[in-house]
C-alpha cells in the first residue's frame, strides 16, 4: 500500500511539473503571438501590393519575351517544405509534411527540399519521398537575414520556387498552402488580362526583373518565413492550452486517489494497532 501511495506521490509532483511548464509556454507563445501577428498585420498590405507588382512585372516580361530563361537540361522547379527545428507545435509541421509528400506522389518534375530538422525525422515515415528530398536546416527557427539570403542564393538557379508552409487563419486555425515566391508567369493568360504593364520601361524592363528576382523576392520570402512562425506559435498556444487543461483534469483525479489510499493506508494502520493492543491484552 505505502509503495502504490509513493508512486502515485511521484506521479503527482511530476504531473504538477508538467503543468507548470505547459503554462509557462502558454504565456511565451501568448506573448509572442502578440508580437508577430501586430507586425504581420501591420506589412500585410505592403506585402500583397509588392507581390501584385512583382507578379505583373513578371507576367509583362514573358509576354513580351524578355524574361530570362534557365537551361532547359535542368529541373526548373523547387517544391520546398518549410518546418520548425524544435517541436512542441502541435501538428503543424506533420500536416506542412503531409501536403509536401501528396504533391511528390503527384508526379510533379521538381527538385524537393525539406527545411528543418522536424521535417527531416517526419520525412523518414516515407522512405521512398525521403529518398528523393535534400535537406535544409536555419539554425533557429526564425532564420537571420544572411541565412534568408543564403537559401535563396541556393534556389536561384530555379525558374520556380514554391513553397508549403503553414498559413495563420487565426488562433484556432492554421492551414498549409503552397506559395510560389517566383510568381511563375501563366503561358494561359485570359484575354482581356490586367496582370501585364503595356508600358515603357525605365530602365529596361530586365533589369527592373532582375531587381524584382532578388530584392523583392527577398521579401516576398521573409513574410513566408513570418506567418510561418505566426501559424506555428498559434498552434503552440492552442496545444500548450490543451495540454494544461488534460493535466489539471489529470491532477484532480489523481489527487483524489492519493487521498482515497491516504485514507485506506490510516484505515488499515488503525485497525493494526488495534490488533495489536487486543493481543497484548490477551
Amino acid at each position: 500500500m505505502s509503495n502504490a501511495l509513493g508512486t502515485r506521490q511521484n506521479e503527482l509532483e511530476d504531473l504538477e511539473t508538467i503543468g507548470f511548464v505547459a503554462s509557462a509556454l502558454f504565456d511565451v507563445s501568448a506573448e509572442k503571438i502578440s508580437r508577430l501577428r501586430a507586425a504581420f498585420e501591420k506589412n500585410k498590405a505592403f506585402y500583397d501590393d509588392i507581390a501584385d507588382l512583382y507578379q505583373s512585372i513578371k507576367q509583362t516580361a514573358f509576354e513580351r519575351g524578355e524574361l530570362p530563361q534557365k537551361s532547359a537540361t535542368v529541373v526548373q522547379t523547387a517544391t520546398v517544405a518549410f518546418t520548425s527545428n524544435i517541436r512542441f507545435y502541435g501538428a503543424v509541421n506533420a500536416e506542412v509534411i503531409g501536403a509536401f509528400i501528396e504533391h511528390m506522389k503527384s508526379g510533379a518534375k521538381s527538385d524537393y527540399i525539406v527545411i528543418g530538422r522536424t521535417g527531416k525525422i517526419l520525412m523518414e515515415n516515407a522512405p521512398d519521398c525521403e529518398k528523393r528530398t535534400s535537406y535544409y536546416a536555419f539554425k533557429e527557427d526564425e532564420p537571420t537575414g544572411d541565412e534568408r539570403k543564403q537559401f535563396l542564393k541556393s534556389v536561384a538557379s530555379y525558374n520556380q520556387v514554391q513553397i508549403f508552409y503553414p498559413s495563420f487563419i487565426n488562433v484556432f486555425n492554421q492551414k498549409v498552402v503552397m506559395q510560389d515566391i517566383t510568381y511563375t508567369p501563366s503561358a494561359k493568360a485570359l484575354p482581356g488580362s490586367t496582370l501585364a504593364f503595356d508600358y515603357i520601361f525605365e530602365p529596361e524592363l530586365p533589369k527592373i526583373l532582375d531587381f524584382f528576382e532578388t530584392k523583392v523576392r527577398y521579401l516576398l520570402f521573409k513574410r513566408v518565413m513570418l506567418e510561418s512562425e505566426l501559424a506555428r506559435t498559434a498552434a503552440r498556444l492552442l496545444s500548450m492550452n490543451q495540454a494544461q487543461d488534460r493535466s489539471e483534469e489529470t491532477i484532480v483525479r489523481l489527487r483524489r486517489a492519493i487521498r482515497r489510499d491516504t485514507a485506506n493506508f490510516n484505515d488499515l494502520r488503525l485497525l493494526e494497532s488495534f490488533s495489536a493492543i487486543s493481543k497484548w491484552k490477551k
